[in-house]
Protein backbone atom coordinates (compact mmCIF):
# COMPACT_ATOMS: atom_id res chain seq x y z
CA UNK A 1 0.00 0.00 0.00
CA UNK A 2 1.53 3.18 -1.03
CA UNK A 3 0.54 6.48 -0.25
CA UNK A 4 1.11 9.45 -2.81
CA UNK A 5 2.44 12.76 -1.51
CA UNK A 6 -0.35 14.68 -3.76
CA UNK A 7 -2.71 12.62 -1.62
CA UNK A 8 -2.09 13.39 1.90
CA UNK A 9 -1.51 16.94 1.22
CA UNK A 10 -5.30 17.23 1.14
CA UNK A 11 -5.05 16.07 5.19
CA UNK A 12 -3.74 19.26 6.62
CA UNK A 13 -6.20 19.70 9.23
CA UNK A 14 -6.91 15.82 10.24
CA UNK A 15 -4.96 12.66 9.98
CA UNK A 16 -5.51 10.38 6.91
CA UNK A 17 -6.74 7.27 8.90
CA UNK A 18 -6.48 4.13 7.22
CA UNK A 19 -6.77 0.23 7.70
CA UNK A 20 -5.00 -2.47 5.87
CA UNK A 21 -4.40 -6.24 5.11
CA UNK A 22 -0.62 -6.24 3.61
CA UNK A 23 0.98 -9.33 2.11
CA UNK A 24 4.29 -8.48 2.38
CA UNK A 25 5.48 -11.87 1.11
CA UNK A 26 7.07 -10.86 -2.32
CA UNK A 27 8.97 -7.83 -0.68
CA UNK A 28 10.16 -10.70 2.20
CA UNK A 29 11.37 -12.82 -0.80
CA UNK A 30 12.79 -9.86 -2.40
CA UNK A 31 14.49 -8.04 0.09
CA UNK A 32 14.71 -10.31 3.31
CA UNK A 33 14.26 -14.27 2.14
CA UNK A 34 16.91 -15.15 4.39
CA UNK A 35 15.65 -14.32 7.57
CA UNK A 36 11.83 -14.50 6.93
CA UNK A 37 10.38 -17.60 5.47
CA UNK A 38 7.04 -16.31 5.14
CA UNK A 39 4.38 -13.95 6.75
CA UNK A 40 0.73 -14.06 7.28
CA UNK A 41 -0.93 -11.42 5.68
CA UNK A 42 -0.92 -8.30 8.07
CA UNK A 43 -3.97 -6.11 9.94
CA UNK A 44 -2.41 -2.42 10.07
CA UNK A 45 -4.41 0.14 11.53
CA UNK A 46 -3.12 3.36 11.51
CA UNK A 47 -3.22 7.18 10.51
CA UNK A 48 -0.67 9.79 8.42
CA UNK A 49 -0.79 13.40 9.24
CA UNK A 50 0.48 16.53 7.82
CA UNK A 51 2.65 18.33 10.38
CA UNK A 52 2.76 22.31 10.31
CA UNK A 53 6.17 21.60 9.06
CA UNK A 54 5.22 20.33 5.78
CA UNK A 55 6.78 16.79 7.15
CA UNK A 56 4.25 13.31 7.30
CA UNK A 57 3.67 11.37 10.43
CA UNK A 58 3.06 8.15 10.38
CA UNK A 59 1.40 6.55 13.49
CA UNK A 60 0.57 2.75 12.75
CA UNK A 61 0.24 -0.72 14.91
CA UNK A 62 -0.07 -4.22 14.09
CA UNK A 63 0.38 -7.86 14.39
CA UNK A 64 2.46 -10.16 12.16
CA UNK A 65 2.62 -13.67 12.48
CA UNK A 66 5.61 -14.83 10.79
CA UNK A 67 8.17 -17.84 10.24
CA UNK A 68 11.24 -17.77 10.45
CA UNK A 69 14.38 -20.04 10.74
CA UNK A 70 15.97 -21.31 13.68
CA UNK A 71 19.28 -20.03 13.90
CA UNK A 72 20.91 -23.19 14.74
CA UNK A 73 19.25 -25.79 12.58
CA UNK A 74 17.52 -23.61 9.96
CA UNK A 75 14.23 -25.25 10.92
CA UNK A 76 11.09 -23.20 10.38
CA UNK A 77 9.73 -21.45 13.59
CA UNK A 78 6.59 -19.82 14.14
CA UNK A 79 7.15 -16.46 15.83
CA UNK A 80 4.96 -13.30 16.29
CA UNK A 81 5.35 -9.62 17.09
CA UNK A 82 2.76 -6.75 17.89
CA UNK A 83 4.61 -3.61 17.13
CA UNK A 84 3.96 0.24 16.97
CA UNK A 85 5.69 2.35 14.24
CA UNK A 86 5.64 6.33 14.45
CA UNK A 87 7.85 7.86 11.77
CA UNK A 88 8.28 11.34 10.09
CA UNK A 89 8.45 11.52 6.31
CA UNK A 90 10.35 14.37 4.98
CA UNK A 91 10.20 15.84 1.41
CA UNK A 92 14.08 17.01 1.29
CA UNK A 93 16.63 14.29 3.05
CA UNK A 94 18.97 17.47 3.92
CA UNK A 95 15.68 18.10 6.33
CA UNK A 96 16.70 14.92 8.20
CA UNK A 97 19.57 16.27 9.79
CA UNK A 98 17.37 18.97 12.21
CA UNK A 99 16.05 16.09 13.78
CA UNK A 100 17.23 13.93 16.56
CA UNK A 101 19.32 10.87 16.02
CA UNK A 102 17.25 8.55 17.36
CA UNK A 103 13.86 9.86 15.35
CA UNK A 104 12.77 7.63 12.64
CA UNK A 105 13.07 10.13 9.96
CA UNK A 106 12.94 9.14 6.35
CA UNK A 107 12.72 10.73 2.99
CA UNK A 108 9.90 10.10 0.95
CA UNK A 109 10.94 8.22 -2.55
CA UNK A 110 9.14 8.96 -5.91
CA UNK A 111 6.67 11.40 -4.00
CA UNK A 112 5.21 8.37 -2.27
CA UNK A 113 4.98 6.93 1.63
CA UNK A 114 5.04 2.82 0.76
CA UNK A 115 4.05 1.22 4.09
CA UNK A 116 4.83 -2.14 3.30
CA UNK A 117 8.09 -1.33 3.07
CA UNK A 118 8.07 0.89 6.36
CA UNK A 119 5.89 -2.17 8.25
CA UNK A 120 8.33 -4.57 6.89
CA UNK A 121 11.58 -2.43 7.89
CA UNK A 122 10.04 -2.51 11.56
CA UNK A 123 9.04 -6.31 11.68
CA UNK A 124 13.38 -6.75 10.62
CA UNK A 125 14.40 -4.46 13.33
CA UNK A 126 12.39 -6.51 15.94
CA UNK A 127 13.36 -9.77 14.87
CA UNK A 128 15.51 -11.66 17.99
CA UNK A 129 18.81 -12.23 16.98
CA UNK A 130 18.54 -16.11 18.57
CA UNK A 131 15.44 -17.59 17.51
CA UNK A 132 15.19 -21.76 18.62
CA UNK A 133 12.83 -24.73 17.76
CA UNK A 134 10.90 -25.83 20.66
CA UNK A 135 13.58 -28.85 20.96
CA UNK A 136 16.29 -26.64 20.40
CA UNK A 137 15.20 -24.86 23.37
CA UNK A 138 14.63 -28.29 25.69
CA UNK A 139 18.46 -28.96 24.93
CA UNK A 140 18.40 -31.11 21.84
CA UNK A 141 21.48 -32.08 20.89
CA UNK A 142 23.30 -29.49 18.37
CA UNK A 143 22.86 -30.58 14.72
CA UNK A 144 26.34 -32.75 13.24
CA UNK A 145 26.85 -34.17 9.83
CA UNK A 146 29.59 -35.97 7.83
CA UNK A 147 32.93 -34.67 9.25
CA UNK A 148 31.74 -32.07 11.19
CA UNK A 149 29.90 -30.95 14.60
CA UNK A 150 28.51 -28.00 16.55
CA UNK A 151 29.77 -27.66 20.08
CA UNK A 152 28.58 -25.21 22.26
CA UNK A 153 31.28 -22.13 23.39
CA UNK A 154 32.46 -24.39 26.90
CA UNK A 155 32.83 -27.06 24.96
CA UNK A 156 35.38 -25.82 23.09
CA UNK A 157 36.77 -24.37 25.90
CA UNK A 158 37.66 -27.83 27.72
CA UNK A 159 39.35 -28.84 24.07
CA UNK A 160 41.38 -25.55 24.05
CA UNK A 161 42.98 -24.54 27.04
CA UNK A 162 45.11 -22.19 25.10
CA UNK A 163 42.25 -20.45 23.64
CA UNK A 164 40.73 -20.40 27.43
CA UNK A 165 43.63 -18.41 28.96
CA UNK A 166 43.41 -15.87 25.94
CA UNK A 167 39.89 -15.31 26.38
CA UNK A 168 40.39 -14.72 30.27
CA UNK A 169 43.82 -12.26 29.37
CA UNK A 170 41.02 -10.23 26.55
CA UNK A 171 38.86 -9.97 29.53
CA UNK A 172 41.39 -8.71 32.18
CA UNK A 173 43.03 -6.23 29.68
CA UNK A 174 39.60 -4.89 28.70
CA UNK A 175 39.67 -3.33 32.18
CA UNK A 176 39.79 0.51 32.70
CA UNK A 177 43.12 1.90 32.27
CA UNK A 178 43.18 3.91 36.04
CA UNK A 179 44.48 7.26 33.90
CA UNK A 180 40.90 7.14 32.32
CA UNK A 181 39.00 6.34 35.17
CA UNK A 182 38.21 9.93 35.82
CA UNK A 183 36.93 10.55 32.16
CA UNK A 184 34.60 7.38 32.25
CA UNK A 185 32.89 9.14 35.45
CA UNK A 186 32.58 11.81 33.00
CA UNK A 187 30.49 10.32 30.56
CA UNK A 188 27.86 8.42 33.62
CA UNK A 189 26.64 11.58 34.13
Amino acid sequence: MKFAQQQLQKYRNEALQFEETLDLNDLISERFSDLILKAETVLVKGSIQMTEEDDYFLMANFHADLTLPSSRSLQPVDWSCDLNVAETYVENPEKIKEFDEEEPVFAIQNKTIDLDVAILDNIVSALPLQILTKEEEAGAPLPEGKDWQVISEEEFLKEHPEEKEAKETAEKDQKLDPRLAKLDDFFKK
